[in-house]
């Protein structure tokens, strides 16, 4: 009696051999693709939130809106404050970074270099004889100089802030 296998048995273990690491290449590729894509999903969400929350802040700390005016929008907040040293407070956009610049002093960014914000609109939402509220609208993609498509991500964020009363 022969013991061995035929050409035939040799040729489909051969096959399912491959299907089955085929298939485990595969599903680890998702894993790697998944993780490359979450990485980015975070890093944006992460400097939006910063920087929004910033912005939030010091509108709510503020005295009045310096620009926009009521009922425009524009890509600059100037802000007056009480405290002569951060007169006036501006948040802008420049090279795809959020900057923040007090009173006299250099505009720092608040945005890191991982993520590039393509766009930023501030809006003065105020009604007449109210302190002050601006809606800040931020779009925000992450940087992906080496184009490679699990890092393709892209999301617009969106927050209100009212002056608070003094």
């Amino acid at each position: 009696m022969n013991k061995g296998f035929t050409l035939l048995e040799f040729l489909l273990y051969i096959g399912l051999v491959g299907i089955v690491l085929t298939v485990a290449g595969a599903i680890g590729l998702n894993i790697l693709f998944g993780k490359a894509k979450l990485g980015a999903i975070e890093e944006v969400s992460q400097n939006a939130r910063f920087a929004m929350e910033g912005i939030l802040n010091t509108v709510r700390n503020a005295q009045a809106i310096n620009s926009p005016s009521i009922g425009t929008t524009a890509p600059l907040l100037s802000l007056q404050m009480a405290d002569l040293a951060k007169n006036p407070t501006i948040f802008d956009i420049s090279g795809g970074v959020v900057r923040i610049k007090e009173g006299t002093g250099g505009a720092v960014d608040i945005t890191s270099s991982e993520v590039v914000v393509t766009d930023i609109q501030f809006s003065n939402i105020s009604y007449a004889l109210t302190p002050g509220t601006v809606r800040a609208q931020m779009t925000v993609q992450y940087n992906n100089p080496s184009g490679r498509p699990e890092y393709n991500f892209s999301k617009t964020f969106y927050t209100t802030a009212n002056i608070r009363r003094r």
